[in-house]
């Protein structure tokens, strides 16, 4: 599958040839990944109290689009913490069975 490649702002962009930027394979399951936390922060845990239910919560949808994007097979594991500077951020980081890691920030 292939994707729009969306900036910090989800917004998007062109590539240096003036064409609009796309994104595939895993960027585009990671870009995927960023969108639905992001949109199930803003719709479904606004006004939630305790980091851990949030974490969980967030560790779930990120299950859930690995499996939608045909990535489960690829995580080796799922870590979701409280950001230490900003309350209302959460760190992401999937780890990968060949040993890569991919981290954001999401904010509530």
């Amino acid at each position: 599958m292939v994707d729009l490649s969306l900036d910090s702002n989800f917004s998007v962009f062109l590539n240096d040839r003036n064409e609009v930027s796309t994104v595939d394979g895993r960027d585009e399951f990671e870009q995927s990944v960023r969108v639905m936390i992001t949109e199930f922060m803003h719709n479904s845990i606004l006004g939630e109290v305790g980091s851990s239910n949030i974490e969980n919560k967030i560790r779930l949808e990120v299950s859930r689009v690995a499996r939608k994007h045909d990535q489960i097979s690829d995580i080796s594991g799922i870590d979701i913490s409280e950001s230490e500077n900003d309350a209302n951020k959460y760190i992401v980081k999937i780890f990968y069975e060949s040993d890569s890691l991919s981290e954001f920030e999401v904010t509530e």
